[in-house]
């Protein structure tokens, strides 16, 4: 295999390399959340998680919730209130949601970075008869501390075509110096000849 031949496949690879860490892999949750924030209260297992999992100010987020209850009922239609506030202050309130099979997905901006609190109210729970709240804490970066939070699931695209590039470049320089050193070597060879 020529030189031409090994450095237009190095940059096949790379292109390939760098394709593949454009398309994320998305999870599908079926009755358990990973990796989630878990709570209990009164009768209920609430459980939380974002994607990314350290959520980026000025980019949407995903956040998870699945609500269980403690005696495995069934739960159809749980009706709750989400509200998001930042110090005290509401950033967000949604009209009553109506939960089916204990799972529920929604996005929200978080405008700027800092710690933010989720509260979930179930209204009027059928064992009590009153409304329950739970209260998880969500943490927001900047932009740029979150691109480089491990954490964050926007990071790994951007890890990989870093570690692709350096790769890529040290392969580059090891093959132009092997290329060097092998026309020197040559070159020594020719001047020796020549002499004789």
């Amino acid at each position: 295999m020529t030189g031409r031949h090994v450095f237009v496949l190095l940059i096949l690879l790379m292109i390939i390399c760098v394709v593949n860490t454009m398309f994320t892999i998305t999870q599908v949750y079926a009755d358990s959340l990973r990796n989630a924030l878990p709570q209990r209260i009164g009768n209920y297992n609430v459980e939380m998680k974002t994607d990314p999992t350290t959520p980026i100010s000025g980019q949407n987020a995903k956040i998870f919730l699945k609500i269980s209850s403690v005696n495995r009922d069934d739960l159809v239609d749980l009706p709750i209130i989400i509200n998001i506030s930042k110090d005290g202050v509401r950033q967000e309130t949604t009209h009553p949601i109506f939960v089916p099979y204990g799972h529920y997905t929604d996005e929200f901006n978080f405008k700027e970075p800092g710690i933010y609190a989720l509260d979930v109210t179930i209204l009027d729970d059928v064992y009590t008869g009153q409304n329950l709240t739970v209260t998880f804490p969500i943490t927001v970066m900047t932009p740029l501390l979150g691109y480089f939070s491990l954490s964050s699931s926007s990071s790994v695209p951007f890890i990989a075509t870093i570690v692709i590039i350096t790769s890529s470049t040290g392969v580059i320089i090891i093959y132009k110096r092997k290329r060097r050193a092998a026309k020197s070597i040559e070159h020594t060879r020719t001047a020796r000849e020549d002499r004789y």
